[in-house]
């Protein structure tokens, strides 16, 4: 925005007040000169004055309003500076009506004192004056009563015949219908002209605020480069006052690199005429490397040519660098993960093959334990009693369970280390397929199986397999007592979350001891009731949770338990 000094304008008001009293004193006298009454002289040159005082004070009112405060940051252009001295000011509304009823009666006495030495020449354009500046000054209610006041003021005190709102002449009927029509004219084209500057003062000042208050740099410069605009945030990142921007181009304000390549960027812009969004990197006067994320487009005046540029440019320096910092902590943190799992896989690796070892040089004494125990029993039967052969017996049992829990055991660490290969798993086939062996390894039990169709998971189809066959593998035990068994597997939804379920009518169990279900080794029913190792369950939670999934059991005794685990879906 184009700067205008108050000094400036001071001495263009002093030389347009000089210009327009030496027309005056030249334009009065050469109308006192058609009068030769000296009575009439006297009063002409006395109306002259008092005109002159009003003419010249309203003008002196206008330049106040028109001078910018001296604290004003940025000064308005003369257009801007003489629109907004139109506007209203915070004076009472009834304090122009007083102004505007004042100076049109002041008019219409000096047109009285004109009346005889005029004649048939009533000025009564002189009467426009008063209404075009309660118009300026109040818009469509002061411009029409300093009209009324005019006009019927005028056919009452002015024009013959005198003390009456008749008018005899066709030729004063056309004066005084043209003051009436123009008077009306002028304040409704005032009112337009102050409502349009209203409107446009506000989103002046609107701009100005949004522009001012603005954390990014905002700037226009005009086709040579010079800065018209800039925002105090242009201003601080240069490290200067606006004064020292506006007016400058770039080779004055930054080092001569810069300055460079940001006017070629400026120059193709405005070439191409289109906006365009890119990074700076820019060397500020002081030295700092900043980085800006830029906007810029060309200005354009009424006819589509360019006559300058626009940029609104945010720093970016700080939030470049925390990202810059990100990548490089996540480049670190990946190469550090990638080494943590290869140590984690060297370890399971060495924990698997150190559980095999383990478990082989285990079975090996046990191996001897059983066959030596068989060895005396196939050798020696007739020579021992009943005693010596249930000892016999107890040793090769202990000896068999203990192969057991070995395998249980492998069992736990080869689940807890498997890598998991996640796909759609049909568990209702799988379901079916287990049912299938369970019933050839006893034919004879009556057990009526339920599973829906078509169910499925998002998992590891070899650990679900072992999920299903320890939750149907224990249904199917524990309704062995039943003359009539029911197992079902189904799927049913909890609080939005879709679980699969295997439920039977078996002997149930007490849910105060549900928190030994899952633990290794931990049983529920003595051993000679029901056989096992109390490993499956165990087995079956580390799954569920590996899959980052959840199981949940409710029972009762004699009434049956109901196994329901929930898989996460594939994102």
């Amino acid at each position: 925005m184009k700067r205008f000094p108050r000094h400036q304008f001071v001495q263009l008001a002093t030389a347009g007040y000089a210009v327009l009293a030496l027309a005056w004193i030249f334009l009065s006298d050469k109308l006192l000169l058609a009068f030769t009454d000296v009575e009439y002289l006297v009063r002409l040159s006395t109306a002259k004055g008092v005109l002159f005082v009003v003419v010249t004070a309203a003008l002196f009112f206008f330049a106040l309003r028109v001078v910018p405060a001296e604290d004003t940051i940025e000064r308005y252009a003369v257009f801007e500076l003489l629109s907004s001295s139109l506007l209203p000011g915070r004076c009472p509304r009834w304090l122009i009506y007083l102004f505007s009823g004042v100076v049109s009666l002041v008019m219409l006495w000096m047109l009285t004192g004109m009346v005889a030495p005029l004649g048939n020449r009533q000025l009564l354009v002189l009467l426009m004056f008063p209404i075009i500046l309660s118009a300026l000054l109040g818009g469509l209610g002061p411009g029409i009563l300093a009209t009324l006041i005019a006009a019927f003021g005028a056919s009452y005190l002015v024009i013959p015949p005198l003390h009456s709102f008749l008018i005899a002449s066709s030729h004063d009927l056309i004066q005084w219908c043209f003051l009436l029509v123009n008077g009306a004219a002028v304040s409704l084209l005032s009112e337009l002209l102050q409502r349009s500057l209203k409107s446009a003062e506000l989103n002046r000042r609107l701009l100005e605020t949004v522009v001012s208050g603005s954390s990014n740099a905002v700037f226009v410069k005009d086709l040579q480069g010079h800065y018209l605009l800039a925002n105090q945030a242009t201003a601080g990142f240069l490290g200067r006052q606006i004064s020292e921007v506006v007016g400058h181009d770039d080779g004055e304000l930054f080092p001569e690199d810069t300055a460079q390549k940001l006017m070629a960027i400026d120059r193709g812009i405005m070439d191409k005429c289109e906006i365009q969004i890119h990074e700076e990197f820019l060397t500020m006067p002081d030295g700092r490397e900043l980085v800006f994320q830029v906007t810029k487009g060309p200005v354009l005046d009424n006819r589509g040519r360019v006559i300058g540029l626009f940029g609104i440019a945010h720093d970016t320096t700080e939030s470049r660098q925390t990202a810059d910092e990100i990548r490089r902590l996540n480049a670190t943190l990946e190469k550090r993960v990638e080494e943590r799992t290869a140590e984690l896989r060297a370890a399971n690796r060495e924990l698997e093959s150190q559980s095999y070892a383990i478990a082989h040089n285990l079975r090996a004494p046990l191996r001897a334990m059983d066959g030596f125990s068989q060895a005396l029993l196939d050798d020696y039967s007739a020579e021992m009693n009943d005693g010596m052969r249930s000892y016999l017996d107890q040793i090769q049992l202990g000896a068999r369970q203990m192969g057991k829990l070995i395998d249980a055991l492998l069992a736990l660490s080869r689940n807890a280390h498997t890598e998991l290969q996640r796909e759609q798993v049909a568990v209702s086939a799988l379901a079916e397929m287990i049912r299938n062996e369970l019933l050839q390894q006893e034919p004879g039990r009556r057990v009526e199986w339920q599973i829906v169709p078509d169910l499925r998971v998002w998992g590891d189809t070899g650990l679900m397999g072992v999920v299903l066959r320890n939750l149907l593998g224990n249904a199917w035990k524990f309704t062995a007592q039943n003359d009539a068994g029911l197992i079902r597997v189904y799927a049913d939804e909890l609080q939005g979350m879709r679980r699969i379920c295997v439920s039977d009518n078996g002997i149930g169990f007490d849910m105060r001891h549900s928190a030994l279900l899952f633990q290794p080794f931990q049983r529920l029913h003595r051993q000679d009731e029901f056989s096992g190792i109390g490993i499956g369950l165990a087995l079956v939670q580390q799954i569920i949770q590996r899959h980052g999934g959840i199981i949940q059991a409710s029972a009762a005794p004699g009434a049956g338990a109901v196994f329901c685990f929930a898989l996460p879906e594939p994102s």
